[in-house]
């Protein structure tokens, strides 16, 4: 539900890329035209209400039981994901995940569909550490994080004319630029690199990769369930993320020591859009958990 609002929001830059968004669920027609209602949703809500074209495409989720959340109509959903098609109906990406809460942001996908970041908003806020020769300035891509929604953590290294920093994968000789992350109840994935350049030393006779001007490099984040709970609201607004960054510079003339940069930057916190009685599914659990010690009511995944 909080992705279909979230494509909502993007959706005039999918459709100026050319790109139309469809989303289906086993949920009713009724149902469904309520939520676009409640939501201002405008673009194609797919009623599968006995999940026949989930079956279908083999992506129904197999860890929930007939029994499980009944009254919330749990079973029966697809995976969390996304089929990205062309103009003849073929696939040509897609995105799915095992765990039911998880999928990407809006504005995660729309930078997974068009391979590019989308443009910062003015109200996403940053955090900048200053340098002499490289400045790191870091942002979301969303103005908030949600509980297993995969947003994108942006860092930018503005390096100083005349100079570069070493690339991943630079010989040992050299301290090739790195990224650490700490945020307490928060997941990071691997950072995406852009492709360096090669520097010819002729001195040497070797080719290095390097960075020079801009480099721009996207993280994915998300906050885990030990940050925000569903079902319960939210116990603190915001949260911060430490971004460090490891880089050696150098000129045409000599190299630098090894330096670190560090930045903390707080992101807000937002609720989910919970379907219907989670938070009363929520409190029943937590009252019988302590009845059945060593009976898990989550899924585990797979």
């Amino acid at each position: 539900m909080t992705q279909l609002v979230q494509l909502q929001k993007a959706l005039p830059e999918f459709r100026d890329a050319g790109y139309e968004v469809f989303a289906i669920s086993n949920d009713t027609v009724e149902r469904l035209a309520d939520f676009a209602k409640q939501h201002g949703i405008t673009f194609s809500l797919l009623s599968d209400e006995d999940s026949t074209v989930i079956r279908a495409f083999g992506i129904m989720n197999t860890l929930i039981r007939p029994d499980e959340g009944k009254h919330m109509r749990w079973y029966g959903i697809p995976y969390p994901g996304t089929y990205i098609t062309d103009e003849a109906g073929i696939v040509i990406d897609k995105d799915f995940h095992q765990h039911h809460a998880r999928r990407l942001s809006g504005r995660g996908l729309l930078h997974r569909v068009l391979g590019t970041l989308p443009e910062q908003h003015a109200n996403v806020p940053e955090a900048t550490s200053e340098g002499n020769e490289v400045t790191l300035t870091t942002s979301l891509v969303d103005p908030t994080l949600m509980l297993e929604v995969i947003s994108l953590l942006v860092c930018r290294l503005h390096i100083a004319a005349g100079q570069h920093i070493y690339a991943p994968g630079a010989p040992e000789a050299f301290t090739p630029a790195s990224l650490q992350f700490h945020g307490e109840g928060i997941r990071f994935g691997e950072p995406a690199w852009p492709q360096p350049q090669q520097l010819n030393m002729r001195d040497l006779n070797i080719q290095v990769p390097v960075y020079d001007q801009e480099v721009t490099v996207s993280v994915p984040v998300t906050a885990t369930s030990a940050l925000v709970r569903l079902g319960h609201g939210l116990e603190q607004s915001s949260a911060k993320i430490t971004i460090a960054c490891y880089y050696q510079v150098c000129d045409e003339v000599s190299c630098g020591q090894p330096v670190t940069a560090e930045a903390t930057l707080t992101v807000l916190l937002e609720e989910l859009i919970e379907p219907e009685g989670v938070k009363t599914y929520a409190k029943r659990v937590e009252q019988v958990q302590p009845q059945n010690p060593g009976r898990s009511h989550r899924h585990r995944e797979r």
